[in-house]
């Protein structure tokens, strides 16, 4: 049975919890152990929660003419720079998740101690790696892209209990109007399960910094954004990647997204410098004179002073006997009244 929340490292992600911030440095490492050991630092000072590398056998993704395969073999760490990577990045106090492409990687993942595993949105069509993805025994981060609803339901049938969907365009740069953010909520309620975005949007355009709080705004359980220490070389998966320091402005932006929501009761009384009118004299009341309502009025008093009886409560004035001389502009209180 799938849950409303889902249990990442200790850390509770979904219903009733804050927006979890995954910074995705994917292969932007550029096959640099030193370079990973970076972006960790980056990602854990630009306030993520997470980091997710992508980890795979180049032999094991693309065929051996495949037109990428020369550039996924020059960006490949070899385990034991991964072991090293991942040890980092468990040891930085991020959350940490390896988005796996093959069951070679899954096992050098899970044997790192990564927090979750994550799969890509072009392998939601291959049962046997999602049940191996699945079977590690990792919480998996369902990457689902925009696909069809029926293909979804088919993977989570296969992805386990553990598991949340990863919604949001595959392809990089989107255009703001391809993010989709109503189905955050419409696949949540359909499949049961957290639901958060990944955010595809062209990380030098302004757009890039508010759309994961618009999404935290629309419920999202998690953030996916790409971090990158240098987007000069723009193209492939940096097209979407913040800097650094647009990185830490992003999570400032959604945190404020998430305070603006105002879950929660209100408070019962309003805050300070929002206080209503009360009812006061329109001009001198002698004692003994009765209480018209033309001789109340309604206005804002000073806050230092306790409030007196508001303008709902005039029935409870008017018709009664000042108990005292009742200044003009006085706040009128219930002890002033027979």
């Amino acid at each position: 049975m799938k849950a409303a929340t889902l249990a990442i490292g200790g850390r509770l992600v979904g219903e009733g919890q804050p927006c979890l911030v995954v910074a995705h440095a994917g292969s932007g490492h550029d096959g640099k152990s030193a370079s990973a050991l970076r972006l960790i630092d980056a990602a854990f000072q630009s306030g993520a929660d997470a980091i997710a590398f992508s980890v795979f056998r180049a032999g094991e993704l693309v065929a051996r003419r495949h037109p990428e395969r020369r550039e996924l073999e020059s960006v490949e760490l070899e385990p034991s720079e991964w072991r090293r990577v991942l040890d980092a990045a468990k040891a930085s106090g991020l959350l940490v998740v390896a988005e796996v492409f093959d069951a070679a990687s899954r096992d050098l993942a899970v044997e790192a101690g990564v927090d979750a595993l994550q799969s890509h949105p072009t392998d939601l069509d291959h049962p046997e790696l999602l049940r191996a993805l699945a079977a590690s025994g990792r919480p998996l981060l369902l990457g689902t892209g925009l696909a069809p609803d029926a293909l979804v339901a088919s993977a989570l049938g296969l992805a386990g209990a553990a598991v949340a969907l990863v919604v949001g365009p595959a392809a990089a740069p989107a255009a703001p109007e391809e993010l989709r953010l109503a189905e955050l909520e419409t696949r949540r309620e359909r499949h049961g399960v957290p639901v958060g975005l990944s955010d595809a949007s062209d990380g030098a355009s302004a757009f890039a910094l508010v759309a994961p709080a618009l999404a935290a705004a629309h419920g999202a359980a998690f953030v996916v954004k790409r971090i990158a220490l240098d987007r000069s070389r723009k193209g492939g998966e940096l097209a979407a990647a913040l800097l650094p320091s647009e990185f830490y402005r992003m999570v400032e932006l959604l945190r404020q997204a998430e305070r603006a929501r105002g879950e929660g009761a209100l408070p019962e009384a309003p805050a300070p410098g929002a206080r209503g009118r009360s009812i006061v004299a329109a001009s001198l009341i002698a004692r003994g004179d009765v209480l018209t309502a033309e001789r109340l009025q309604f206005k804002r008093t000073d806050e230092r002073t306790p409030r007196g009886l508001s303008p709902a409560e005039a029935h409870r004035v008017i018709g009664r006997r000042a108990a005292r001389p009742i200044q003009a502009d006085e706040t009128i209180k219930e002890d002033m009244l027979e």
